[in-house]
């Protein structure tokens, strides 16, 4: 199976405990020594070990995506070079009585023994500046930390 398969598979699970809460879903895709970083965000983090990155993703997720409408893989690229998968896209949430957040990123999963060692969200430029903003007029109640 070649890697976008795999990443393909990881995400579904992802969208799985998104939906249902079991996110020990993530486990067999993730290795235990595992690394997410966050970039070009005011929640800029990383987190190391997968039972740290896999709290954190429910953390976010809980506390941010869910309080939103949430629509990912717009205009979503995909490309396979070496042990990466390299994924852009983009993410829109929607508050009632609030203007679209659009957010559009690079996503990088790298690969070790089939296992996803690493993953960096790297944010496009200016999407920092329009989330930041945003969160300011609109964002109360809302954290997207993952720590």
């Amino acid at each position: 199976m070649n890697l976008i398969h795999k990443f393909i598979e990881q995400r579904g699970a992802f969208e799985t405990a998104y939906e249902n809460g079991d996110w020990s879903l993530l486990d067999p895709f993730l290795h235990e020594d595992i690394t997410y970083e966050v970039m070009n965000m005011p929640f800029h983090c990383v987190v190391k070990g997968r039972e740290a990155v896999v709290a954190g993703f429910e953390r976010s997720v809980e506390r941010f995506d869910k309080l939103c409408i949430r629509t990912v893989g717009i205009d979503t690229s995909v490309h396979e070079e070496g042990a990466n998968v390299l994924v852009h896209s983009g993410i829109r949430f929607e508050r009632p009585n609030c203007p679209t957040l659009n957010s559009s990123l690079w996503e990088i999963a790298t690969y070790r023994d089939g296992k996803v060692e690493r993953i960096v969200d790297v944010y496009d430029p200016g999407t920092r500046t329009d989330f930041e903003k945003w969160m300011a007029e609109w964002g109360a109640g809302l954290d997207p930390r993952y720590v």
